[in-house]
């Protein structure tokens, strides 16, 4: 204990409310699961969607909430905390509804709840955690039920090769952060990213700059940066439509949230000369990922490779967001535009995948016709990620365009400004599949209750987000205030 903390300041459960009512409601779903039969499959997901509006309405008064540390100043309590791990719920909700359509009447109905649950605890656990033991601890607590949804049909064998990959690739990256970490601790004696970030102002900045570089592998394999990416056009192909809009929406909010905490609490002032590192992966990362995408004839190879891209956007005001006030407003919001077109996109390629049974473009060909609804969702979305105004896509990039300008990093903005250009080329190429061509089935999509929610929360926050992006930029610039 520090300061006068008590006991009492140590073990403040209450700071933890909404991770132990998702936590608590996977474990006692697990002995569900395996008992239910028929339609009380259904049973698991509706626990775990009330579990999930609970948690979110015990998390919400935290953005308003006076900074604090709990658990003996290793977990924080501050309106950070409560605006990303609100973007880390919505995110797992939209992706529950979807998925319960998707696995409807099948075995995997009555598991994905606990899976996503548990990942969604951990997710919440890394945007909080201020110790570096919590952290890695998090974010294996978000990786293992992530590998288990890629391999929730076990006879797949696309399914089981990406969950094997992801599991590689995922136990690697976190060993060598976990090494990082330990020279972290080794040259200041601490695990608290607070007194780290005090501790290293007089140490060897070659040691610091070597300890960071490690730290980054693995919270980059969450955020899909390059070179950290190469599992996520396998996992997200391999995996069940929704699983992969899972995937690239919630592991990647928290990370984000994670390393912007780690950032600007262990590393002030741009020890390591992080700035210049995130810049430059930044740039790699967007090129890389626009590049690969235009090759691409599967929707969900495509989607993977456009998220890779899209980090790199976000991480243009990740870079800078030591020295721009409207940097950390900026990352926030196109979190959530990005969780909103994403999740729509992946939504539509669920209904796809379950009515037709493949995800090339082919699947999608006179879509606009078969299915006019779904097909509008799935341009819109598409149109939201390449940044045409008056969507969340395009406020959410101004943005970040600004902030790097702001930030001094002109020449990143240029390189993202061409990045977005080409980004256009296989967003437009699936429109026209759509729109364009005539369609080779006549079936529509697959119908439920589920994917019809989830699409309709996604476009409509696609379009109101983007018509006046003053709402949610000003529920981001509440979530700016962190503890240091």
């Amino acid at each position: 204990m520090t300061g006068g903390q008590s006991m009492g300041g140590c073990m403040d459960l209450g700071a933890v409310a909404p991770e132990m009512v998702l936590a608590g409601t996977a474990l006692a779903l697990v002995p569900v699961a395996g008992w239910v039969r028929g339609r009380w499959r259904r049973l698991p997901a509706a626990i775990a969607l009330l579990a999930l509006l609970v948690a979110m309405g015990l998390t919400a008064p935290m953005l308003t909430s006076t900074p604090r540390e709990a658990f003996c100043g290793t977990y924080a309590v501050d309106p950070f905390r409560g605006f990303y791990q609100l973007v880390v719920e919505a995110g797992a909700l939209v992706s529950l509804l979807s998925l319960a359509s998707h696995f409807r009447a099948s075995e995997q109905e009555a598991h994905h709840p606990v899976a996503l649950l548990m990942a969604t605890a951990g997710g919440m656990g890394l945007v909080a955690a201020t110790d570096l033991g919590l952290i890695i601890l998090f974010l294996q607590m978000v990786s293992f039920p992530s590998y288990l949804l890629v391999l929730l049909v076990r006879s797949d064998g696309p399914a089981q090769e990406a969950a094997l990959k992801y599991f590689l690739y995922g136990a690697a990256a976190l060993a060598v952060m976990a090494y990082g970490l330990t020279f972290l601790f080794g040259l200041t004696g601490s695990l608290n990213l607070r007194a780290i970030g005090a501790g290293l102002a007089g140490t060897d900045r070659a040691w610091v700059a070597l300890a960071f570089g490690l730290v980054v592998v693995g919270y980059g394999f969450e955020m899909t940066l390059v070179p950290f990416h190469v599992w996520a056009p396998d996992v997200f192909q391999g995996g069940a439509a929704p699983v992969s809009g899972f995937v690239s929406v919630v592991p990647k909010v928290a990370a984000f949230a994670g390393l912007l905490r780690f950032l600007l609490e262990a590393m002030p002032s741009g020890l390591s000369a992080w700035p210049t590192v995130l810049s430059l992966l930044a740039a790699a990362t967007m090129t890389f990922g626009n590049l690969l995408a235009l090759r691409q004839d599967s929707l969900k190879r495509l989607l993977a490779y456009s998220s890779i891209a899209q980090a790199g956007y976000m991480l243009m005001a990740v870079a800078v967001a030591g020295q721009v006030p409207g940097a950390l407003p900026a990352v926030g919001y196109y979190l959530v535009a990005y969780l909103l077109m994403n999740l729509a996109a992946f939504t539509v390629v669920a209904q796809v995948e379950r009515m037709i049974g493949g995800d090339g473009f082919a699947a999608v060909r006179g879509l606009g016709r078969r299915a006019p609804w779904p097909g509008a969702a799935l341009a819109l979305a598409l149109l939201s990620l390449a940044g045409v105004p008056p969507l969340a896509g395009f406020a959410g990039k101004v943005f970040l365009l600004v902030a790097a300008i702001e930030g001094g990093l002109a020449w990143l903005a240029v390189v993202a400004a061409a990045n977005m250009a080409v980004a256009l080329f296989y967003y437009a190429a699936v429109i026209a599949e759509m729109y364009f061509k005539e369609p080779e089935r006549p079936e529509g999509l697959a119908p439920d209750a589920g994917y019809a929610w989830a699409l309709g929360l996604c476009t409509a926050g696609t379009l109101g987000f983007g018509i006046a992006p003053g709402l949610a930029r000003g529920l981001a610039q509440l979530g700016s205030t962190l503890l240091r």
